[in-house]
């Protein structure tokens, strides 16, 4: 007998559990098992319709309104979770605490695909009204859930294969859940460990946003676990009195959500909550400190230095700076009119105040290092440096001084007294790495430990000094290919990919004439230059390789020429003029021409280019110096005698 497929088993499985309520051993998982059970005994059928309509406008919003807090800290975790899935027929999903959908986002034909089944804003998926599925039974399990296609009781969903994990506030109640629904067919080895990362990423930041005044430890028994979703988080009274943990903190600390009510911190550590911050004061910033549990265990820690300050633990509120909406300003000023820089400025938005490690991808010239400095402005870091490094730019030997600096004498031809990093540079600022993907292998072990630790060794040095930094990092290349290729360590990529920016190639952009007179007005100071309607013409069908800044090269070699307001064909650069007909290798309007119906000078004119074209085959230099003309005057000649 030929061995049935899984869905095959599960259908049959279904089939005797309705029929005779048992389900052969080892065939679903003891979640799904205990689901179906439920669903049964609640009398959902297995043909249930899914007619269900979204709660209207007004519901919604309230339920958003309600749920504030947890969709602004899911929005970057959601966006930067559908960037490792998106083009795979996918979608992700946020429900509230009641398995009602907040807020969805993927590729289009997949969600157009599920909204048939209500799975949209405003539906709520409670296991007892539409069957086993991820969120409604992740929410009854209290637990992560896989539900693989034919597994949910309702057949309608079968062809949803999804991955959902509560999300908990920081006194451990649930409050949403995340959920990654695909197609069925679609591969899913990974998609419920990113899940329940990108979970842990937001109770984290749920964790941040909840205590501004209290004293906020991290920790791990790994110190380059600090700063990562796997750090331990527990929040202290100034009296030192145990106010919440994460789940990782509690499980390091060998507590629960119902044992530590009341525990204060020297029944935890072997130290006071005073004599421990005394001892941080003394370290320098962001360093770690050694904390050790009543059991021995050795924790490495930090204080927290958000919003409250380890000098006065009553730190006066005047003492903390706020961003202000006007702020984004630097940001707002890119925003032209195309749609996909808009998606992209406000995702840079939601990343403002948070120090998340951001990577910015993108052709060469279409101003990566311009959007990095926008972000740098627009937040609390502006007060700091900018530090831009190109990794491509500089020779392999000499990279390793350029961004971590060297003591006096560390290598042949080094400045007598030293010189300072890059990376040190930036502190309390931005350091903006670019080309980042053309960094040697052999530094970027070095770079992950800066990033980690927070802390960089000049070359020569045995003294560590402490740095805070917010990383930008950009690449023309795709960087995930590159990890997957091996030339790019994985540790270091993650680390990077903190927040994925994509800014588009000038060709896909929708924005070009706002773009000219915003590099007119800002970069080239004249407002007043207009172009002529062929040059404007002549600018939208060019591919721009180079991108803005080959865009803003032509306009700037053009200006040079001009006389008076209006930019024309003439006064174009001879080399944009030949790499636009070289893209396009003029083709000829259909015209039969004899020599002997040459009645004028214009007729000649138009005999003699047209031959010399086809001669030497549309080389526009060659015509040029043929018929003793300049390549903008022939290339205004081609356009006047429709040689298209």
């Amino acid at each position: 007998m030929k061995q049935l497929g899984y869905a095959d088993q599960v259908r049959d499985a279904r089939e005797r559990f309705l029929g005779r309520g048992e389900v052969p051993e080892g065939v679903l998982p003891e979640p799904i098992y205990r689901s179906w059970e439920r669903c049964v005994n609640t009398g959902l059928s297995i043909d249930l319709s899914m007619q269900l309509a979204p709660a209207d406008v007004r519901v919604l919003t309230e339920l958003k309104q309600k749920n504030m807090q947890l969709l602004q800290q899911s929005q970057v975790e959601m966006e930067n979770l559908y960037s490792h899935i998106q083009g795979t027929q996918s979608m992700v999903i946020l429900s509230d605490a009641d398995g009602t959908i907040l807020h969805s986002l993927g590729d289009p034909d997949f969600m157009s695909k599920a909204q048939r089944v209500a799975l949209q804003p405003g539906v709520s998926w409670r296991e007892d009204s539409t069957g086993t599925n991820a969120i409604g039974t992740a929410l009854v399990e209290q637990a992560p859930v896989f539900v693989m296609g034919a597994e949910h009781y309702c057949e309608r969903n079968g062809f949803l294969n999804c991955s959902a994990a509560p999300i908990v506030d920081p006194y451990g109640a649930i409050v949403g859940v995340l959920d990654l629904s695909g197609d069925h067919r679609q591969p899913q080895e990974h998609t419920m460990a990113l899940v329940r990362m990108s979970a842990q990423m937001i109770e984290n930041r749920l964790f941040s946003e909840q205590f501004s005044r209290e004293v906020t430890i991290r920790f791990h028994n790994r110190a380059e676990f600090i700063h990562t979703i796997w750090e331990g988080i527990a929040v202290f009274s100034t009296e030192g009195h145990l106010l919440a943990a994460n789940r990782s903190g509690l499980f390091q600390l060998g507590l629960n959500n119902v044992n530590s009510k009341g525990v204060v911190f020297q029944q935890l550590f072997d130290v006071s909550l005073n004599l421990f911050l005394d001892a941080t004061r003394k370290k320098l910033p962001n360093t770690h400190t050694t904390l050790t549990l009543q059991n021995g265990v050795k924790l490495f820690a930090k204080a927290d230095t958000g919003l409250h300050t380890l000098v006065s633990l009553a730190a006066p509120k005047a003492a903390v700076e706020v961003v202000k909406p006007n702020e984004t300003a630097p940001l707002d000023a890119l925003l032209l009119g195309d749609a996909l820089i808009a998606k992209t400025i406000a995702k840079a938005k939601l990343a403002i105040g948070h120090d998340i490690p951001i990577l910015i991808e993108g052709e060469t010239g279409t101003g990566k290092e311009v959007l990095a400095k926008a972000i740098h402005e627009s937040g609390l870091r502006k007060h700091g440096q900018f530090v831009a490094i190109n990794c491509a730019a500089i020779p392999e030997g000499l990279i390793e001084a350029e961004l971590f600096g060297h003591e006096e004498g560390a290598f042949t031809g080094s400045r007598r007294r030293g010189a300072m990093g890059r990376v040190q540079q930036a502190h309390g600022g931005t350091l903006f790495l670019d080309e980042v993907g053309d960094m040697p292998l052999s530094l970027q072990a070095r770079l992950l430990r800066v990033i980690q630790e927070r802390e960089v060794m000049p070359l020569g040095g045995g003294k560590v000094v402490a740095v805070d930094i917010c990383v930008i990092s950009a690449t023309n290349s795709r960087l995930k290919q590159k990890v997957e290729k091996g030339e790019f360590r994985e540790d270091l990529y993650y680390r990077l990919n903190g927040l994925r920016l994509t800014l588009p190639a000038l060709r896909e952009r929708s924005d070009l004439e706002a773009l000219i007179a915003h590099i007119l007005k800002h970069q080239l100071n004249k407002p007043h230059i207009t172009l002529h309607p062929d040059v404007m013409h002549l600018m939208r069908k060019h591919p721009w390789y180079g991108n803005i800044r080959q865009l803003s090269h032509v306009l700037r070699s053009a200006i040079i020429l001009l006389q008076g307001d209006e930019l024309r064909l003439e006064h174009l650069p001879d080399d944009f003029l030949e790499d636009r007909v070289q893209e396009q290798q003029i083709t000829f309007k259909n015209k039969n021409f004899d020599a002997d119906e040459v009645t004028n000078i214009s007729d000649a004119e138009e005999v003699l280019i047209k031959r010399a074209l086809e001669n030497f085959q549309g080389n526009m230099q060659a015509v040029a110096k043929e018929i003793g003309v300049s390549r903008a005057t022939l290339y205004r000649k081609v356009k006047q005698y429709g040689f298209r």
